[in-house]
């Protein structure tokens, strides 16, 4: 029988979320996450490459955290996107700090199965296919950027429509009825009513 190991890859990406959390990046380093796990540093070594490697994987780890929303309904399919992207946003900012990390250590291979999903989604909604992948592509940027702006106390530079307000749709939960959160669901919903659908869709 061979000896358990004394810490898991999990264990090392959940340590690193709670000291990026509580003390932001400057205070994340190997030293730190050994002593949360109560191990030496090099121990680190057997579960990841370097130092890179964990933050990927605590991209990663923020990014499989979003819950997903129950598919659509027929031609709701811009409800559904607006919910799912609030979705990801909120998965986010429950981490402010590590908001730089997932934007900087993205795990594209992720994001490339979500969008064929999803793609398969819209498809079934008839959203024509020259269409779809700008939709997820231009949701997904105006997300990231919204989540990065909120976390990092960039104000937005611009008053909230009077009649804005935020509707949980297609099951989303909204947690925080917040001005940026407000915006962002304004300028999502915006943009996908301003966009043109062959079909009418």
């Amino acid at each position: 029988m061979g000896r358990k190991p004394a810490i898991t890859r999990s264990a090392v990406v959940s340590a690193a979320i709670e000291i990026i959390d509580r003390d932001g990046m400057e205070g994340f380093s190997l030293e730190r996450i050994a002593q949360a796990l109560n191990v030496r540093a090099p121990s680190l070594y057997n579960h990841f490459a370097d130092k890179t490697e964990i933050l990927s994987e605590i991209a990663r780890a923020v990014v499989l955290a979003t819950p997903r929303i129950p598919d659509p309904a027929p031609g709701q399919w811009r409800d559904w996107l607006i919910a799912e992207s609030l979705e990801f946003r909120n998965s986010l900012l429950r981490h402010p700090n590590v908001v730089p990390v997932v934007f900087t250590w993205f795990p594209e291979n992720l994001l490339h199965k979500l969008y064929a999903q999803y793609s398969r989604l819209l498809d079934d909604q008839g959203v024509p296919s020259s269409r779809q992948l700008f939709l997820l592509e231009a949701t997904h940027r105006m997300t990231v950027g919204s989540a990065m702006c909120t976390a990092t106390g960039r104000p937005a530079l611009m008053e909230l429509p009077p009649n804005a307000s935020v509707e949980p749709s297609a099951g989303a939960s909204v947690a925080a009825q917040d001005a940026d959160e407000v915006l962002f669901v304004e300028m999502l919903r915006a943009f996908l009513v301003g966009v043109e659908i062959d079909g009418g869709n």
